[in-house]
């Protein structure tokens, strides 16, 4: 089904000239016959002008005798003239271009004549649009499928075809209207003529301003020469002679000739290195070029290339009667079947690409695509202290929450403010609210004090939210995502003051900085998008897939959604695996940005639009549906023509064509532009600059074309605090060869980082690194950003203690802002910290000691508290959760904790000058109270205890400042 691209009316014209001689005779037979019967003098050129669109012209010279009385007779010159329009009519008349009258036995009639063809016909400028099917057994690789363009011509029903072919001032003119019989425009011009000259005289015949669609063809160099006689592709010089004996020689001549218009095309081309210019030298094979392929090389990201493609043959043939006869042929067609361009594959392995990456693209038509908004300051309903959404609150998308708090009374009241996502897991985060009047703080949903889940880590790769619950499908298997720790929460399904006398008002959804990305990502990088389908009749499992598309980013919390889908069954009663592939519309596309899930608001406080509409009523359902409705529209155009893939090519008076590129842009309207893989050769020589590209002075098609190569890291780097860095440095390191791929030290006031040149090379693995920690990108995929975060965890806060646990997990406890805080090496050795904010407060300084006999890891928690008492906690789960506090004193500092192979715990510590200690049997009975093992003398500092085959070991330091070890054999009853 062709779409048609508007109407224009086509034209095929030319002149033409000749002289002309025939020799009558006397039809009454009343005159004496000259000596030789031949020496009569001939010449002329019979002669047909066609091609384009169908028309022809032809004329042939005659001529007739006739008596006119006993003495005189006449004689008529006359060209037999014909014409077809190509379109079913046909005229054919004789025309008289001389006369005269004679009584001699034979009279010449000579004639110079000049006329002219002209034709034209009303045509449909018409695109067929051909895509490739995807496999129903092979899963997908690349989208869109190979797209192929054919641009062409065809006679539009309804309009006049004329043809005129004027001679001796008399034209001859075949007129229709288009039915049925419709021509496919060639934009070519023929001729077919012969000619001849008898005797001593010379003919001339000639076609010139031959113009196709008002363009005058290419001038072709042939010129043929033999004895007397010449040609070239529209003209014949032809001359007789006469012989030795007085007889009239012929020279003769034959002209075949074709000639189309040429057409000139420019490629030019961009490869991208994710937001940046391709760095490495790489060349471009474009086919159709030269006459098979022509290699370009593309430096700095940049390459093009012109070519301008004939389509001519001319053939001629001399007789001269002296020399004999000679042909001559020249001809030329290089038009290729197609126009097409790709990376090179070598090239690609060479720079550290994939070289299935070779693919390129050309822009074409462009219209506005959807306009897209967000929303900030996005408030919250439901009031009190604990609210509970139905249905769920989305959140997905924001990383600040503003909440009111206020203290329920006096100053500066401490509270925790607790979030339960979707999965019922939470997140908390310590507030204080000043005084009894509304303050707003905001919290970093990205960065929570505590987990549910576990510590808090010193990584996050989390790059994506998928899968999402299947919400067609009741039985489905696996699980939908979980929100990370620093992922931020997709949907709240609870938020409540967990602790701490304050109350909270007004909440909003706040951010600072928003982009949106449009960049097709690579099907290497393909994710569940939502949870598979299981159809137990059949038995079969359907799995769904996408690839990302649009993402946006607000404040370093990032969403996304796809541009094409695709899904795998597998099992049945036939055991084959099968496929299908969805493209994503414009407006699909708008769907999910709008859409809600359970009735939950999938991307809160973003609305898509549609621009174009899909015609109402039978405009497209025509043969021939209009270009700019039907298929430039949203609800049929694709979702990946959105900023042009990613590649957006626009007409520049200066430079020719701009590109602009789909990385980080602002909300609003959002230009599509259709991409395809190749044209076709024998396009419309002169309809110039289809796609509206270039700026300057249009002379041919141009192709603008662009790839989509490499990757980054990016995320944020958070403190050992979880607020966010404005300073550190992120690195993007090849793993094979620990190559720098890309580096950030220019950090935002979000944390935010975003690696750059040369950038991550496509299907290779990479680490990304921050101070000590790694994640590893196993691949780094093509034309995609990894999110990957960091939060510090190096030894901080005060009063530090280490303990590793029966399983050798190392742990060590800090006081930061006076709350306990625990970092577990998530290694062997010693490295990638994960840590977790307990909820122990109010805390000067920490020791700890895992019990060697608990099942859990139990981790016992020892606290010098603001009003020098000393508190003991203990935790089973990282410190995700703590026991209820147990006083070990309230009057005490300077403690320290240490628990034996049997299970039995001693807490020592010191005041006013006396070393204590407390004894807890296993199962945390005090076994023997607070008592004095060393009556003054102990200076003020941090005590220590510890146990070694059998005997129990008490460090302090006394009045002088010495370091004392003390000891016990009796399970800490009696030291000395």
């Amino acid at each position: 089904m062709p779409y048609l691209d508007g109407t224009r009316t086509s034209t095929l014209a030319m002149d033409h000239t000749q002289d002309v001689t025939i020799t009558f005779i006397n039809p009454i037979g009343i005159a004496i016959p000259p000596t030789w019967e031949d020496q009569y003098l001939d010449k002329h050129t019979d002669f047909t002008f066609s091609n384009h669109l169908g028309f022809s012209g032809s004329i042939a010279v005659s001529g007739t005798s006739y008596g006119i009385n006993a003495t005189t007779w006449g004689w008529d010159l006359k060209a037999v003239v014909t014409v077809n329009n190509g379109h079913g009519a046909t005229q054919v008349t004789t025309v008289t271009i001389a006369s005269g009258t004679s009584t001699a036995y034979f009279a010449y009639g000579s004639a110079t004549y000049a006329g002219a063809f002209s034709a034209s016909v009303g045509t449909d400028k018409l695109w067929d649009v051909a895509e490739a099917s995807f496999s129903s057994s092979v899963a997908p690789t690349r989208f869109p499928s190979l797209t192929s363009y054919t641009w062409y011509e065809r006679s539009t029903v309804g309009s006049t075809a004329t043809c005129s072919l004027s001679v001796g001032g008399s034209t001859v003119t075949a007129t229709n209207t288009v039915s049925a019989t419709r021509q496919t425009a060639n934009y070519k011009a023929s001729l077919s003529a012969s000619g001849f000259c008898t005797g001593p005289q010379t003919h001339n015949f000639g076609v010139t301003n031959i113009k196709v669609n008002g363009t005058t063809v290419p001038d072709i160099t042939h010129a043929q020469t033999k004895g007397m006689q010449s040609a070239t592709e529209w003209s014949l010089s032809l001359e007789g002679e006469v012989d030795a004996f007085g007889i009239y020689q012929s020279g003769s001549g034959t002209i075949s000739t074709t000639i189309c218009l040429a057409r000139a095309v420019s490629i030019v081309g961009r490869i991208r290195a994710w937001e940046g210019a391709y760095p490495d030298n790489l060349n471009v094979f474009v086919t159709g070029y030269d006459g098979g392929t022509r290699t370009v090389t593309s430096s700095g990201g940049s390459y093009g290339g012109q070519d301008t493609f004939n389509d001519y043959s001319v053939s001629t043939t001399l007789t001269d009667p002296v020399v004999g006869t000679a042909s001559l042929s020249t001809s030329l067609n290089d038009v290729p079947e197609w126009i097409s361009a790709a990376l090179s594959t070598t090239g690609l392995t060479t720079n550290g690409d994939s070289d299935n990456d070779n693919r390129v693209l050309f822009r074409g038509f462009r219209y506005n695509g959807w306009s897209i908004a967000e929303t900030n300051n996005r408030v919250i309903g439901l009031t009190g202290n604990d609210r509970l959404y139905a249905p769920y609150e989305g959140m997905s998308g924001y990383r600040y929450l503003a909440i009111q708090i206020k203290a329920q009374s006096g100053t500066n009241q401490t509270g925790y403010i607790e979030l339960t996502d979707y999965h019922g897991n939470t997140k908390r985060w310590q507030v204080v609210a000043p005084t009894t009047s509304y303050s707003t703080v905001t919290l970093d949903l990205c960065s929570p004090d505590i987990w549910s889940l576990g510590a808090l880590p010193a990584t996050e790769d989390k790059d994506n939210p998928y899968p999402r619950k299947n919400t067609t499908s009741s039985s489905y298997a696996g699980s939908e995502s979980v929100d990370t720790a620093y992922w931020g929460i997709t949907s709240c399904q609870r938020l409540r003051v967990s602790s701490g006398s304050i109350d909270i008002g007004t909440t909003t959804l706040v951010y600072t900085n928003t982009d949106s990305t449009y960049v097709p990502d690579t099907f290497t990088a393909q994710y569940e998008r939502i949870t598979p389908a299981i159809v137990s009749e059949s038995g079969t499992t359907t799995y769904f897939y996408g690839r990302r598309y649009w993402q946006q980013d607000r404040d370093g919390r990032t969403e996304e959604e796809s541009d094409v889908w695709w899904q795998m069954t597998v099992g049945g009663a036939t055991g084959v695996t099968t496929y299908s592939v969805d493209p994503v519309t414009i407006s699909e596309l708008c769907d999910q940005i709008n859409a809600s899930d359970n009735s939950i608001v999938r991307h809160p406080g973003w609305v898509a639009t549609n621009s174009v509409a899909y015609p109402a009523g039978a405009t497209c359902s025509v043969s021939q549906p209009p270009l700019r409705d039907c298929f430039l529209n949203g609800v049929t155009g694709y979702s990946t023509w959105l900023r042009g893939g990613g590649i957006l090519a626009t007409p520049n008076a200066t430079s020719g064509t701009d590109f602009a590129y789909g990385h980080q842009l602002a909300q609003g309207t959002i230009v599509a532009q259709t991409l395809f893989d190749r044209i076709n050769g024998n396009f419309p020589p002169d309809l110039n600059d289809p796609f509206d590209v270039n700026g300057g002075t249009d002379s041919g098609l141009y192709l603008p074309a662009g790839s989509l190569l490499r990757g980054i890291a990016h995320g944020a780097l958070l403190d050992n605090a979880g607020d966010p860095l404005t300073s550190g440095k992120v690195n993007l390191l090849l793993t094979s060869t620990s190559a720098n791929r890309g580096t950030d030290s220019t950090i935002d006031a979000e944390g935010r980082y975003y690696t750059s040149t040369p950038w991550g090379l496509g299907e290779s693995n990479h680490t990304v690194t921050y101070s000590t920690s790694t994640i590893g990108l196993l691949p780094l995929h093509t034309s995609h950003r990894f999110r990957s975060w960091f939060r510090e965890q190096e030894l901080a806060g005060v009063c530090v203690s280490a303990a590793v646990a029966p399983n050798q997990r190392s742990c060590y406890a800090v006081i930061e802002s006076g709350a306990v805080a625990l970092h577990f090496a998530d290694g062997p050795n010693a490295t990638n910290f994960v840590m977790t904010l307990t909820s122990i407060t109010d805390a000067s300084c920490v020791h700890i000691a895992y019990d060697p006999t608990s099942a859990k890891s139990r981790l016992y928690i020892v606290v010098e508290a603001s009003a020098n008492s000393i508190v003991s906690y203990y935790t089973e789960d990282e410190g995700v959760t703590v026991s209820m506090a147990v006083t070990v004193t309230g009057s005490g500092n300077d403690a320290s904790v240490a628990i034996n192979p049997m299970g039995k715990r001693i807490v020592l510590y010191h005041h006013s000058n006396d070393l204590y200690r407390v004894i807890y049997d296993p199962q945390g009975n005090v076994v023997t109270a607070a008592s004095i093992i060393v009556t003054g003398g102990v200076q003020n500092g941090k005590t220590a205890i510890a146990w070694r085959l059998g005997t129990w070991y008490a460090y302090y330091r006394d009045g002088g400042s010495s370091l004392i070890q003390i000891s016990s054999i009796d399970d800490g009853e009696t030291w000395s």
